[in-house]
Protein backbone atom coordinates (compact mmCIF):
# COMPACT_ATOMS: atom_id res chain seq x y z
CA UNK A 1 0.00 0.00 0.00
CA UNK A 2 1.26 3.45 -0.94
CA UNK A 3 -0.49 6.78 -1.45
CA UNK A 4 -0.17 10.54 -1.07
CA UNK A 5 -2.81 12.81 0.44
CA UNK A 6 -3.36 16.19 2.10
CA UNK A 7 -3.00 16.19 5.84
CA UNK A 8 -6.34 17.87 6.56
CA UNK A 9 -8.34 15.22 4.68
CA UNK A 10 -6.59 12.37 6.45
CA UNK A 11 -6.97 13.97 9.87
CA UNK A 12 -10.71 14.56 9.41
CA UNK A 13 -11.32 11.01 8.16
CA UNK A 14 -9.42 9.39 11.04
CA UNK A 15 -11.16 11.52 13.66
CA UNK A 16 -14.59 10.70 12.22
CA UNK A 17 -14.24 6.93 12.00
CA UNK A 18 -12.43 6.81 15.36
CA UNK A 19 -15.71 7.77 17.02
CA UNK A 20 -17.02 4.29 16.15
CA UNK A 21 -14.09 2.52 17.83
CA UNK A 22 -14.63 0.51 20.98
CA UNK A 23 -13.91 2.36 24.21
CA UNK A 24 -13.26 -0.93 26.02
CA UNK A 25 -9.54 -1.59 26.37
CA UNK A 26 -10.04 -5.37 26.36
CA UNK A 27 -11.66 -5.48 22.93
CA UNK A 28 -8.37 -5.49 21.02
CA UNK A 29 -9.02 -5.15 17.28
CA UNK A 30 -12.29 -3.25 17.85
CA UNK A 31 -10.10 -0.34 18.92
CA UNK A 32 -8.25 -0.40 15.60
CA UNK A 33 -8.84 1.29 12.24
CA UNK A 34 -8.93 -0.57 8.93
CA UNK A 35 -7.42 1.14 5.85
CA UNK A 36 -8.04 0.02 2.29
CA UNK A 37 -6.65 1.63 -0.86
CA UNK A 38 -8.13 0.97 -4.28
CA UNK A 39 -6.70 3.15 -7.06
CA UNK A 40 -7.28 6.73 -5.88
CA UNK A 41 -9.82 5.98 -3.13
CA UNK A 42 -8.74 5.43 0.46
CA UNK A 43 -11.36 3.95 2.79
CA UNK A 44 -11.04 4.00 6.59
CA UNK A 45 -13.32 1.85 8.75
CA UNK A 46 -13.85 1.33 12.49
CA UNK A 47 -16.49 -0.38 14.61
CA UNK A 48 -17.45 -1.35 18.14
CA UNK A 49 -20.08 -3.75 16.67
CA UNK A 50 -22.86 -1.31 17.64
CA UNK A 51 -21.60 1.54 15.47
CA UNK A 52 -19.90 1.01 12.10
CA UNK A 53 -18.29 3.95 10.31
CA UNK A 54 -16.52 3.98 6.97
CA UNK A 55 -15.14 7.15 5.37
CA UNK A 56 -13.67 7.46 1.86
CA UNK A 57 -11.31 10.20 0.73
CA UNK A 58 -9.62 10.92 -2.58
CA UNK A 59 -5.85 10.38 -2.62
CA UNK A 60 -3.07 9.88 -5.13
CA UNK A 61 -2.96 6.10 -5.16
CA UNK A 62 0.36 4.48 -6.02
CA UNK A 63 0.00 0.90 -4.81
CA UNK A 64 -3.26 -0.72 -3.69
CA UNK A 65 -3.49 -2.63 -0.44
CA UNK A 66 -5.03 -2.76 3.03
CA UNK A 67 -3.97 -2.93 6.65
CA UNK A 68 -5.19 -2.50 10.21
CA UNK A 69 -3.56 0.20 12.31
CA UNK A 70 -3.46 0.46 16.09
CA UNK A 71 -6.34 2.87 16.59
CA UNK A 72 -5.18 4.29 19.91
CA UNK A 73 -1.78 5.23 18.51
CA UNK A 74 -3.23 6.70 15.32
CA UNK A 75 -5.77 8.81 17.22
CA UNK A 76 -3.08 10.23 19.50
CA UNK A 77 -0.68 11.27 16.74
CA UNK A 78 -3.18 12.44 14.12
CA UNK A 79 -3.80 15.93 15.65
CA UNK A 80 -0.14 16.74 15.01
CA UNK A 81 -0.75 16.30 11.26
CA UNK A 82 -3.29 19.13 10.93
CA UNK A 83 -1.55 21.02 8.16
CA UNK A 84 -4.01 21.92 5.42
CA UNK A 85 -1.59 22.27 2.52
CA UNK A 86 0.95 19.65 3.61
CA UNK A 87 1.04 16.53 1.46
CA UNK A 88 1.84 13.31 3.30
CA UNK A 89 3.29 10.20 1.73
CA UNK A 90 1.92 7.05 3.35
CA UNK A 91 3.39 3.61 2.73
CA UNK A 92 3.18 0.10 4.17
CA UNK A 93 6.50 -1.77 4.22
CA UNK A 94 7.29 -4.96 6.15
CA UNK A 95 4.50 -4.57 8.69
CA UNK A 96 5.12 -0.87 9.35
CA UNK A 97 2.87 1.97 8.16
CA UNK A 98 4.85 5.19 7.66
CA UNK A 99 3.52 8.75 7.35
CA UNK A 100 6.14 11.07 5.88
CA UNK A 101 6.30 14.80 5.23
CA UNK A 102 9.16 17.25 4.78
CA UNK A 103 9.61 17.61 8.54
CA UNK A 104 8.61 14.29 10.05
CA UNK A 105 8.46 10.55 9.66
CA UNK A 106 5.97 8.60 11.79
CA UNK A 107 6.00 4.81 11.78
CA UNK A 108 3.18 2.70 13.22
CA UNK A 109 3.23 -1.07 13.49
CA UNK A 110 0.20 -2.67 11.89
CA UNK A 111 -2.11 -5.10 13.66
CA UNK A 112 -1.84 -8.64 12.27
CA UNK A 113 -5.57 -9.35 12.69
CA UNK A 114 -6.98 -9.52 9.16
CA UNK A 115 -10.59 -10.61 9.66
CA UNK A 116 -11.88 -7.09 10.34
CA UNK A 117 -15.70 -6.68 10.45
CA UNK A 118 -17.36 -5.47 7.26
CA UNK A 119 -20.29 -3.07 7.02
CA UNK A 120 -23.79 -4.51 7.62
CA UNK A 121 -26.29 -4.53 4.72
CA UNK A 122 -27.97 -1.17 4.12
CA UNK A 123 -31.48 -2.51 3.58
CA UNK A 124 -34.52 -0.52 2.50
CA UNK A 125 -34.23 3.19 1.72
CA UNK A 126 -36.48 5.20 4.06
CA UNK A 127 -35.77 8.74 2.86
CA UNK A 128 -33.43 11.72 3.16
CA UNK A 129 -32.88 14.31 5.85
CA UNK A 130 -30.57 17.29 6.18
CA UNK A 131 -27.63 17.09 8.54
CA UNK A 132 -28.95 20.17 10.34
CA UNK A 133 -32.38 18.61 10.99
CA UNK A 134 -31.04 15.31 12.28
CA UNK A 135 -28.57 17.15 14.50
CA UNK A 136 -31.35 19.27 16.03
CA UNK A 137 -33.61 16.26 16.58
CA UNK A 138 -30.95 14.25 18.40
CA UNK A 139 -29.15 17.03 20.26
CA UNK A 140 -32.14 18.84 21.69
CA UNK A 141 -33.69 15.85 23.47
CA UNK A 142 -30.87 13.39 24.20
CA UNK A 143 -29.99 15.07 27.51
CA UNK A 144 -33.25 13.63 28.90
CA UNK A 145 -32.53 9.98 28.06
CA UNK A 146 -31.75 7.55 30.87
CA UNK A 147 -28.05 7.05 31.44
CA UNK A 148 -28.31 3.45 32.65
CA UNK A 149 -29.31 0.59 30.36
CA UNK A 150 -31.60 -1.20 32.80
CA UNK A 151 -34.42 -0.17 30.46
CA UNK A 152 -32.76 0.20 27.02
CA UNK A 153 -35.90 1.68 25.46
CA UNK A 154 -35.61 4.81 27.64
CA UNK A 155 -31.80 4.91 27.42
CA UNK A 156 -32.48 5.99 23.84
CA UNK A 157 -33.79 8.75 21.64
CA UNK A 158 -37.05 7.75 19.96
CA UNK A 159 -37.19 9.06 16.40
CA UNK A 160 -40.42 8.68 14.43
CA UNK A 161 -42.59 10.27 11.76
CA UNK A 162 -46.26 11.16 12.12
CA UNK A 163 -48.67 13.53 10.36
CA UNK A 164 -45.98 14.99 8.07
CA UNK A 165 -43.71 15.65 11.07
CA UNK A 166 -40.50 14.03 12.23
CA UNK A 167 -40.39 13.83 16.02
CA UNK A 168 -37.66 13.02 18.52
CA UNK A 169 -38.32 12.31 22.17
CA UNK A 170 -36.31 11.12 25.17
CA UNK A 171 -37.11 10.46 28.82
CA UNK A 172 -35.58 9.03 31.97
CA UNK A 173 -39.06 8.79 33.57
CA UNK A 174 -38.40 11.96 35.66
CA UNK A 175 -38.49 14.40 32.75
CA UNK A 176 -39.16 14.24 29.01
CA UNK A 177 -38.21 16.33 25.98
CA UNK A 178 -39.92 16.35 22.58
CA UNK A 179 -38.80 18.12 19.40
CA UNK A 180 -41.03 18.37 16.32
CA UNK A 181 -39.87 19.32 12.82
CA UNK A 182 -41.59 19.21 9.49
CA UNK A 183 -40.68 15.87 7.89
CA UNK A 184 -38.85 15.79 4.57
CA UNK A 185 -40.89 14.27 1.76
CA UNK A 186 -41.32 10.49 1.93
CA UNK A 187 -39.32 9.94 5.12
CA UNK A 188 -40.61 7.09 7.27
CA UNK A 189 -38.93 6.47 10.63
CA UNK A 190 -39.62 4.51 13.80
CA UNK A 191 -36.35 3.78 15.60
CA UNK A 192 -34.73 3.93 19.03
CA UNK A 193 -31.15 5.25 18.89
CA UNK A 194 -29.02 4.45 21.96
CA UNK A 195 -28.25 7.56 23.99
CA UNK A 196 -24.67 6.41 24.64
CA UNK A 197 -23.86 6.80 20.93
CA UNK A 198 -25.56 10.16 20.30
CA UNK A 199 -22.47 12.33 20.85
CA UNK A 200 -20.38 10.16 18.51
CA UNK A 201 -23.12 10.15 15.85
CA UNK A 202 -23.41 13.94 16.03
CA UNK A 203 -19.65 14.35 15.61
CA UNK A 204 -19.52 11.99 12.62
CA UNK A 205 -22.40 13.57 10.69
CA UNK A 206 -21.26 17.05 11.71
CA UNK A 207 -18.25 16.76 9.40
CA UNK A 208 -20.46 16.03 6.37
CA UNK A 209 -21.90 18.63 4.00
CA UNK A 210 -24.32 16.56 1.93
CA UNK A 211 -27.90 15.53 2.62
CA UNK A 212 -28.12 12.28 4.59
CA UNK A 213 -29.62 9.14 3.04
CA UNK A 214 -31.39 6.85 5.52
CA UNK A 215 -31.95 3.12 5.15
CA UNK A 216 -33.06 0.35 7.50
CA UNK A 217 -32.10 -3.32 7.61
CA UNK A 218 -33.75 -5.25 10.44
CA UNK A 219 -32.60 -3.22 13.48
CA UNK A 220 -29.72 -1.40 11.77
CA UNK A 221 -30.19 2.25 10.71
CA UNK A 222 -27.68 3.32 8.07
CA UNK A 223 -26.80 6.94 7.28
CA UNK A 224 -24.89 7.55 4.06
CA UNK A 225 -23.45 10.31 1.91
CA UNK A 226 -21.14 9.93 -1.08
CA UNK A 227 -18.19 9.81 1.33
CA UNK A 228 -19.39 8.17 4.52
CA UNK A 229 -21.41 5.22 5.74
CA UNK A 230 -22.56 5.12 9.37
CA UNK A 231 -24.45 2.06 10.62
CA UNK A 232 -26.22 2.18 13.99
CA UNK A 233 -27.61 -0.84 15.83
CA UNK A 234 -30.91 0.51 17.13
CA UNK A 235 -32.69 -0.68 20.27
CA UNK A 236 -35.44 -3.25 19.88
CA UNK A 237 -38.31 -2.43 22.19
CA UNK A 238 -41.30 -0.16 22.65
CA UNK A 239 -40.93 3.44 23.74
CA UNK A 240 -43.49 4.43 26.42
CA UNK A 241 -46.78 5.87 25.18
CA UNK A 242 -45.82 9.33 26.35
CA UNK A 243 -48.52 11.20 24.44
CA UNK A 244 -51.08 10.12 27.03
CA UNK A 245 -49.37 12.57 29.39
CA UNK A 246 -50.37 15.52 27.16
CA UNK A 247 -53.72 16.96 28.35
CA UNK A 248 -56.31 18.51 26.08
CA UNK A 249 -56.27 21.72 28.12
CA UNK A 250 -54.48 23.33 31.09
CA UNK A 251 -55.93 24.81 34.29
CA UNK A 252 -52.97 27.10 35.02
CA UNK A 253 -50.62 28.89 32.61
CA UNK A 254 -47.72 31.11 33.75
CA UNK A 255 -45.45 33.26 31.58
CA UNK A 256 -42.04 34.37 32.87
CA UNK A 257 -38.55 35.50 31.91
CA UNK A 258 -36.07 32.66 31.33
CA UNK A 259 -33.03 34.55 32.62
CA UNK A 260 -34.82 35.51 35.84
CA UNK A 261 -35.83 31.90 36.43
CA UNK A 262 -32.32 30.64 35.71
CA UNK A 263 -30.75 32.98 38.26
CA UNK A 264 -33.30 32.05 40.93
CA UNK A 265 -32.96 28.30 40.34
CA UNK A 266 -29.17 28.53 40.38
CA UNK A 267 -29.34 30.21 43.78
CA UNK A 268 -31.48 27.39 45.18
CA UNK A 269 -28.91 24.77 44.15
CA UNK A 270 -26.65 25.93 47.00
CA UNK A 271 -29.29 24.96 49.58
CA UNK A 272 -30.66 21.64 48.37
CA UNK A 273 -30.36 18.19 49.89
CA UNK A 274 -30.29 14.65 48.46
CA UNK A 275 -33.12 15.02 45.95
CA UNK A 276 -32.26 18.60 44.86
CA UNK A 277 -35.77 19.63 45.88
CA UNK A 278 -37.04 23.15 45.28
CA UNK A 279 -40.55 24.18 46.28
CA UNK A 280 -42.32 26.37 43.69
CA UNK A 281 -45.36 28.49 44.47
CA UNK A 282 -47.10 30.08 41.46
CA UNK A 283 -49.44 32.95 42.32
CA UNK A 284 -50.98 35.65 40.12
CA UNK A 285 -47.88 37.86 39.91
CA UNK A 286 -44.94 35.83 41.21
CA UNK A 287 -43.18 32.50 41.34
CA UNK A 288 -41.61 31.94 44.75
CA UNK A 289 -38.85 29.33 45.03
CA UNK A 290 -37.68 27.85 48.33
CA UNK A 291 -34.97 25.30 49.10
CA UNK A 292 -33.56 24.14 52.42
CA UNK A 293 -30.55 22.20 53.60
CA UNK A 294 -30.34 21.35 57.30
CA UNK A 295 -26.57 21.65 57.41
CA UNK A 296 -26.22 24.74 55.19
CA UNK A 297 -29.31 26.92 55.47
CA UNK A 298 -32.23 27.94 53.28
CA UNK A 299 -33.21 30.44 50.62
CA UNK A 300 -36.46 31.95 49.39
CA UNK A 301 -36.58 34.14 46.29
CA UNK A 302 -39.17 35.24 43.76
CA UNK A 303 -39.49 36.11 40.08
CA UNK A 304 -42.28 38.07 38.39
CA UNK A 305 -44.79 36.14 36.29
CA UNK A 306 -48.10 36.59 34.49
CA UNK A 307 -50.52 33.81 35.44
CA UNK A 308 -54.00 32.71 34.50
CA UNK A 309 -55.87 29.99 36.38
CA UNK A 310 -55.40 28.40 39.79
CA UNK A 311 -52.46 28.94 42.13
CA UNK A 312 -49.99 26.05 42.15
CA UNK A 313 -47.68 24.80 44.91
CA UNK A 314 -45.39 21.95 43.88
CA UNK A 315 -41.80 20.70 44.30
CA UNK A 316 -39.32 19.77 41.57
CA UNK A 317 -35.76 18.61 41.17
CA UNK A 318 -34.07 21.95 40.56
CA UNK A 319 -31.26 20.42 38.47
CA UNK A 320 -33.82 18.97 36.05
CA UNK A 321 -35.56 22.36 36.01
CA UNK A 322 -32.27 24.12 35.19
CA UNK A 323 -31.15 21.56 32.59
CA UNK A 324 -33.80 22.50 30.08
CA UNK A 325 -33.18 26.25 30.04
CA UNK A 326 -30.09 26.01 27.83
CA UNK A 327 -32.13 24.07 25.25
CA UNK A 328 -34.93 26.63 24.99
CA UNK A 329 -34.83 29.25 22.24
CA UNK A 330 -35.95 32.73 23.22
CA UNK A 331 -36.31 34.32 26.63
CA UNK A 332 -40.01 33.98 27.43
CA UNK A 333 -41.14 30.73 29.04
CA UNK A 334 -44.66 29.38 29.20
CA UNK A 335 -45.26 26.96 32.10
CA UNK A 336 -48.53 25.03 31.94
CA UNK A 337 -50.22 22.79 34.53
CA UNK A 338 -53.30 20.70 35.08
CA UNK A 339 -52.91 19.71 38.76
CA UNK A 340 -49.77 19.75 40.96
CA UNK A 341 -49.37 15.95 40.81
CA UNK A 342 -49.16 15.96 37.00
CA UNK A 343 -46.20 17.03 34.80
CA UNK A 344 -45.26 20.66 34.30
CA UNK A 345 -45.12 21.53 30.59
CA UNK A 346 -42.49 24.08 29.56
CA UNK A 347 -42.24 25.74 26.16
CA UNK A 348 -40.71 28.87 24.71
CA UNK A 349 -43.20 31.48 23.58
CA UNK A 350 -40.96 31.97 20.53
CA UNK A 351 -40.56 28.27 19.63
CA UNK A 352 -43.35 25.77 20.29
CA UNK A 353 -41.57 22.93 18.44
CA UNK A 354 -39.80 21.98 21.68
CA UNK A 355 -41.70 20.75 24.75
CA UNK A 356 -40.28 19.74 28.12
CA UNK A 357 -42.20 17.76 30.75
CA UNK A 358 -41.00 17.85 34.34
CA UNK A 359 -42.42 15.43 36.89
CA UNK A 360 -43.08 16.72 40.44
CA UNK A 361 -41.32 15.39 43.54
CA UNK A 362 -43.86 13.82 45.84
CA UNK A 363 -41.54 12.96 48.73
Amino acid sequence: MKFECKGAALVTAVQQVAKARSKQSNQNYLQDIHLSLENHQLSLRATNLELFCEKSISVKGIQNGNCILQGETLVKIIPFLQKNDTVFSCELIDGVFSITSEKEVIEIKITPYEDFPTLPPQGKNIGKISKESLTILLKEVSFCAATTEIKPEIASVYLYTKDHNIISVATDSYRLAEKVLEAPTAVSLNVLIPQKHIADILYIIGEEEEELELSLYESILTITTSKITLCIHTVTGQFPDYRQLFPKSFTTVATLNKDDLQKSLTLTTFFTEQYSQVKCVFTDTSLTLHSKNESVGQVTNSVSILKTGDDIEVSYNNRYFLDVLSHIVGNTLVCSFTVPQKPLFIQSKEDITFTYLLMPLNR
